[in-house]
């Protein structure tokens, strides 16, 4: 697999999260009580996936380069231990969106921060798409505090 191939997420400060490497974009569905992907979505090799809540086009961002979506200051809340999740397998690179909460990540994607340093979370990371966290680009639960809700 060659270097462009390879599955890769950066996170744009104040930004969406851009993806790349054709990873897959699922929805965490419940359905009788379980937990189940949906089929993918469409998208392409690479797409932006919103982190702030405001996109007419959610779960993928709707604004162009540099963004500037929301005002991202530094971390400064206590980053919550890795969340655990039976859905997606982490076996193999992909994404899914939890029902109005975190952009969920397995498969050993690697997230680069804004700084292109990698945010090492294991083999799976939640990430913050209200844009309400504390600990920003990391999920930290604020979207049940904020009330975050993504349109039906």
């Amino acid at each position: 697999m060659s270097d462009r191939a390879r599955p890769v997420a950066h996170v744009v400060p104040g930004g969406p999260l851009l993806v790349a490497g054709a990873v897959p974009l699922t929805r965490l569905e419940r359905i009788d009580g379980a937990w189940r992907l949906s089929p993918p979505l469409e998208t392409g090799a690479t797409y932006a996936l919103c982190r702030c809540g405001g996109s007419t086009r959610l779960p993928l961002c709707d604004r162009e380069a540099p963004y500037r979506c929301f005002e991202e200051g530094a971390p400064s809340g206590v980053v919550p231990k890795p969340f655990t999740w039976e859905l997606p397998d982490a076996a193999s690179p992909a994404i899914a969106l939890k029902p109005d909460g975190p952009i969920r990540l397995a498969g050993g994607v690697p997230v680069r921060g804004a700084s292109g340093a990698l945010i090492d979370r294991g083999l799976r990371v939640s990430l913050c798409r209200c844009g309400a966290s504390g600990c920003q680009p990391v999920c930290d639960g604020s979207h049940k505090v904020v009330g975050y809700r993504e349109p039906r």
